[in-house]
């Protein structure tokens, strides 16, 4: 049966990649196809996410129904993990990225080429850099460009301007964050372009590891997300409902036009969220008590 939410849904691949955790190249290269076959038409990874590029690849070429759109990253250097940060937004480091990433892929161009992480530019490099970007676009590499990371202020004039195609941000749109709603998305349908939430499930804080986090909070997770996240699953709990699936039901329920980038590390962790969207919107008293949740969080 056709799943009437995949249209909005983007299969991100660190997961799959490695990037958090070992993975299986056998069942990654199967998740990636299963997805393809179960109508995810986007495909977005970065050389920053271990082996999801070549994996992606692979997939690729065993692949022979309408070709997906491939999205993919230059700025963030090739790595294994996700804590393995280095960057080079130098026009000879992009060039060598891009050149390395599309060999990876099996393909000459990519459908979006994000720029990863632009909070990590200098300002003083920007305007350089936007213009790299802008070369790969005219040189045909890449029908669209976009930014892919949270949105700094002293970057939106270049998305506001014209110069980028789309925006992907992270933690910014889900049931521990509403942020996004209320600034970069209205730009974005002011500025006529694509918005992706990407994290929906708040790194697996909504997920996953929702216990494992509320028990011990990493360094990099905002102790108020811990604690919206337990007045959500307390909804969850309340409704007979797993977590996850409740919020991205979420997700399909507020009133606005994004993708949702969706990053499963397994053929279960897939199956999973694509069974959850397939259900659609949430009934709107759930709704109304996970918006409620935001007051009572300030």
């Amino acid at each position: 049966m056709y799943n009437q939410g995949i249209d909005r849904v983007v299969l991100g691949t660190a997961g799959l990649g490695g990037a958090w955790g070992a993975v299986d190249e056998e069942e990654s290269v199967q998740t990636i196809f299963d997805a393809l076959s179960q109508g995810i038409m986007v495909l977005d990874t970065a050389p920053a996410y271990g082996s999801a590029e070549r994996f992606v690849g692979i997939a690729l070429k065993q692949w022979t129904g309408a070709k997906p759109a491939i999205s993919t990253k230059v700025g963030r250097l090739k790595g294994d993990t996700a804590t393995e940060a280095r960057y080079d937004y130098s026009t000879t480091g992009m060039e060598r990225s891009l050149e390395d990433s599309l060999a990876r892929l099996g393909i000459l161009q990519v459908d979006v080429l994000f720029l990863h992480e632009p909070a990590v530019v200098a300002p003083e490099m920007a305007e350089g850099v936007v213009r790299q970007m802008l070369r790969f676009k005219e040189q045909g590499l890449a029908k669209q460009i976009g930014l892919g990371g949270n949105l700094p202020e002293w970057f939106a004039p270049f998305l506001v301007e014209g110069q980028f195609d789309v925006l992907m941000e992270y933690n910014r749109l889900n049931a521990c964050n509403l942020d996004a709603l209320y600034s970069t998305i209205p730009v974005c349908v002011q500025a006529q372009k694509e918005y992706y939430a990407a994290s929906p499930l708040n790194m697996g804080l909504l997920g996953c590891n929702f216990r494992k986090f509320s028990r011990s909070i990493p360094d990099w997770l905002d102790p108020k997300a811990v604690e919206q996240a337990r007045r959500v699953h307390a909804i969850a709990e309340r409704y007979g409902m797993q977590m996850d699936v409740m919020v991205l039901r979420f997700l399909y329920t507020i009133p606005a036009s994004f993708k949702i980038v969706i990053g499963a590390a397994n053929q279960y962790q897939l199956n999973s969220s694509l069974n959850a969207i397939s259900h659609g919107a949430l009934p709107v008293a759930i709704y109304n008590e996970i918006l409620q949740t935001f007051n009572e969080n300030k």
